[in-house]
């Protein structure tokens, strides 16, 4: 390393400083806005019709605001700002989108389903399950899978015309309905 470029290192290190200090509360914190990625409001969206809670008209909207306005240039959804696509999130967003109830083929869906088909498929996405104890209120294991079931058949795979068993309808979902 050169003088020349250990003197705009330690320019722009005290620079950054500076900007952090000029931050800095009274009380000595410092408090930003916190944003979540894509998946945060997409699964709020997702589980809440998953238990059957009532919909909140309102705050959906809004949230499909906020899901239309962090898609990215690739069409999919990125785990952080102007980060690469990201499968789980895209996929997450784009059943979201559709549970609130956004049209499949406005531009910003198609985009999104292309971007998602374009790199294999739903099939490739992690979507986290979350254990009975992790609810806030806990429920009979059975009266989950009951839930479940009627919410992939009902709500995402009410189009099947074959009875192909609750996984492989959840597969043919993930991979056919985009």
């Amino acid at each position: 390393m050169t003088t020349t470029d250990r003197q705009n290192l330690d320019q722009s290190i005290a620079a950054a400083m500076q900007a952090l200090l000029d931050c800095q509360r009274r009380d000595g914190e410092w408090c930003f806005e916190l944003e979540a990625d894509a998946t945060i409001p997409s699964e709020y969206i997702l589980f809440r019709h998953f238990l059957g809670e009532p919909i909140d008209s309102g705050l959906e909207g809004k949230i499909a605001v906020y899901l239309r306005r962090i898609q990215g240039d690739h069409g999919g959804w990125p785990l952080f700002h102007d980060g690469a696509f990201d499968m789980s999130a895209s996929v997450k967003a784009y059943f979201a989108l559709k549970m609130i109830g956004e049209e499949p083929d406005v531009p910003h869906m198609r985009r999104a389903r292309e971007a998602i088909l374009s790199r294999g498929g739903a099939i490739h996405c992690f979507l986290e399950a979350r254990s009975r104890d992790q609810l806030h209120r806990p429920r009979d294991l059975a009266d989950i899978a009951d839930r479940a079931a009627s919410f992939i058949e009902n709500a995402w795979v009410g189009h099947c015309r074959e009875d192909r068993g609750r996984r492989s309808e959840v597969r043919f979902f993930l991979a056919s309905d985009l």
